[in-house]
């Protein structure tokens, strides 16, 4: 096996366990996510009158029975000491009938998210006249539900989507793995360079020689 289809595979093997343990994690959450019920959460409850103001969130949302129209909800709040206060009721959007609020598709079931009080001060008591009975849930709390479902969506998705390119990375090295069919060992070669001896020329070489010692011994006697 090469060292390309070593990574690949490799990098395939991370992804997968990436997957699962992010899909793993997302269950878990999706597991310790409470369910939202209004009744059970709430911090206020009642119609028209004086209310304590008694945890850390500055503002809560006011839901109200599904048979009341959009349009004819309101509330006025102000403090029960008459003190200078930014508290202010924000009423949501209706549709165009005035039945419902815009957001109406993702409330609880038998209830209307209308509006929120914002500005609140722990500790304080404020007076709220209202047309309707309502109910105030911590914003806080809601908005934690909603970042907990979204982090449960993009885990278990998130999760899924490795486990999907993990497992086409591996038939990837895998593919790989079978055509390339390993390293083989290479065959080294030596060529020895040799050299040829004419044998015509060397006994000339020989005939030449013994001519020129011929001539020498001649030439000296």
């Amino acid at each position: 096996m090469n060292n390309g289809t070593k990574v690949t595979i490799g990098i395939g093997a991370l992804f997968l366990l990436a997957g699962i343990g992010l899909t793993f994690l997302g269950g878990n959450n999706a597991a310790g996510i409470e369910d939202f019920d209004v009744e059970e959460d709430r911090v206020w409850a009642g119609n028209s009158g004086i209310f304590l103001h008694e945890i850390s969130d500055d503002a809560v949302y006011i839901f109200v029975s599904d048979d009341v129209r959009c349009d004819e909800f309101g509330m006025r709040i102000y403090r029960e000491d008459a003190e200078d206060s930014e508290v202010v009721y924000k009423h949501d959007d209706c549709t165009l009938d005035g039945s419902m609020p815009d957001g109406h598709n993702d409330d609880p079931e038998g209830w209307y998210h209308m509006g929120a009080i914002y500005n609140l001060e722990q500790g304080v008591s404020y007076n709220i006249t209202t047309t309707d009975e309502f109910s105030a849930v911590s914003k806080d709390l809601i908005d934690g539900i909603v970042l907990s479902v979204l982090g449960v969506i993009f885990g278990i998705g998130g999760g899924f989507g490795c486990i999907c390119c993990g497992v086409v990375i591996l038939i990837i090295g895998g593919i790989m793995a079978v055509t390339s069919g390993g390293n083989k060992p290479q065959t080294k070669i030596e060529i020895n360079p040799s050299v040829d001896v004419d044998s015509n020329k060397e006994e000339e070489a020989e005939e030449y020689d013994k001519e020129e010692k011929k001539w020498y011994e001649d030439d000296s006697s």
